[in-house]
């Protein structure tokens, strides 16, 4: 599994990197989430960017952007989530090109997401703007209804990296504690296949457990809440990094 750098945070080597969620709906709100977490043990800030209510006010999203990028020199995950995969609106295609494009090249963020399941031609035009503009594309996929079988898993991870990501993200819905299992049985496997750094957990609280297995199943980066939650089953950060100590090896 090779290692994503960035701002000298190795993504994929040592103990899974803890990324913690901005979901404010304004700038202010976004701006004093993030104040909060000053102290806070982490690595990668996310901002939810669908939660923000003005993310197709070109002049707002860049204003929000520079002024969190002014604010730190941790990696900033910029991700609007779609409400098919659980978000909080829903972006038209030429809509969510548009504000990648915006987000791109406002040379605020260092990361930015992804849908796996735009469509192949979308999801190429959108990785082609990220890495022109020398951002990480964290390509992802969310089922929040189910854990599909183990083949289906491995396939959506070897299209994401077909189709150009930097890290390949896939988050599952357990129905059983067999789903967690079957989940890390695959992220273990795939971690040795895929010549990118993988992300993946089971939400909900009997997907805990996949939360901080990462170091020991090839999972790189997990997501903690500091706060308000952006998902089903995060935990928090301070306990995150205390459970993620207590399993690290040397």
């Amino acid at each position: 599994m090779k290692v994503c750098t960035v701002r000298g945070i190795h993504i994929g080597e040592g103990k899974p990197k803890v990324c913690l969620p901005i979901v404010g709906k304004n700038e202010k709100e976004i701006i004093q989430q993030f104040q909060s977490f000053q102290g806070l043990p982490y690595d990668v800030i996310e901002l939810r960017i669908d939660f923000y209510q003005e993310i197709r006010n070109s002049s707002s999203l860049k204003s929000v952007l520079q002024k969190l990028r002014s604010m730190t020199d941790l990696p900033i995950l910029l991700t609007y989530r779609s409400s098919r995969e659980g978000g909080q609106m829903q972006l038209s295609d030429e809509e969510y090109q548009t504000f990648v494009k915006q987000a791109c090249e406002s040379q605020c963020i260092d990361l930015i997401d992804i849908e796996l399941m735009s469509g192949n031609t979308l999801v190429f035009q959108l990785v082609e703007i990220a890495h022109q503009n020398d951002i990480k594309v964290v390509m992802s996929n969310h089922d929040f209804d189910k854990t599909p079988c183990f083949s289906d898993m491995m396939n959506r991870l070897e299209q994401m990296e077909i189709l150009g990501a930097d890290i390949c993200k896939l988050a599952v819905m357990p129905i059983t504690y067999k789903d967690v299992i079957t989940l890390l049985n695959m992220t273990l496997e795939m971690s040795h296949k895929l010549e990118r750094p993988i992300v993946t957990m089971a939400m909900g609280k009997i997907g805990v457990i996949s939360r901080i297995t990462g170091e020991l199943t090839g999972s790189s980066m997990t997501f903690a809440s500091a706060g308000k939650i952006s998902a089903p089953g995060q935990m928090n950060v301070i306990d995150m990094q205390v459970l993620l100590e207590a399993i690290h090896h040397d």
